[in-house]
């Protein structure tokens, strides 16, 4: 479901590659005309306007799921869960996450192994919500980087001092990652009960 004036058209073409390589089954729908239509009816807000994009993919999804009794398989790797850089209720929302415990790092290396194709997995990774839209430039750090931060503070459970002395890599870098982590731990969770108690 990409945007076309967005998507870059060797995205779309890899995936369709990979899913015709692999015999499946797929319905191709740009959903430009219909983010379009939403502009008609809301205020203006850019980042906004582009996370509703991920929304609306995850709309279709549900749609397909709930009319073929099926569950939504969702992409977030462990790299891009622990710092929240998904959209909630956008390309966050699924049934089954079955790629979660990996990081991004290690994502890349199970695909050489499974045979993926080099010009896929040396592409830089991208939500494409806006054109030209690249994470790592977004945020500021490689997945590399970022994978080392997040396997030393949440997998060894390093201060940040002693993770940027491991990593090699400066204290602001480090306590950055560390804020993203905390600052999303609401798109990690279910919704918080309201009880009122007497």
């Amino acid at each position: 479901m990409p945007n076309s004036k967005i998507t870059p058209k060797g995205e779309t073409e890899d995936a369709i590659k990979i899913v015709d390589s692999l015999s499946l089954e797929y319905k191709l729908i740009d959903i430009g005309f219909i983010h379009k239509e939403y502009s008609n009816y809301l205020e203006p807000s850019p980042l906004a306007y582009a996370n509703l994009g991920a929304r609306i993919r995850a709309n279709m999804l549900y749609y397909y799921a709930n009319a073929r009794n099926c569950l939504v398989l969702g992409s977030s790797d462990r790299s891009e869960f622990l710092i929240g850089y998904f959209t909630k209720f956008g390309d966050g929302a699924s049934d089954l996450l079955p790629i979660v415990s990996l990081y991004k790092s290690q994502i890349r290396e199970l695909a050489r192994n499974l045979g993926i194709p080099t010009n896929i997995i040396s592409k830089p990774s991208g939500p494409h919500l806006w054109e030209g839209h690249i994470a790592e430039s977004e945020l500021g750090l490689t997945y590399d980087e970022i994978d080392s931060i997040l396997h030393c503070m949440i997998d060894k459970n390093f201060s940040l001092d002693e993770t940027s002395k491991k990593t090699e890599i400066p204290i602001s870098e480090v306590d950055k990652i560390y804020r993203m982590h905390r600052k999303s731990e609401h798109k990690r969770t279910m919704a918080t009960s309201c009880i009122l108690e007497d």
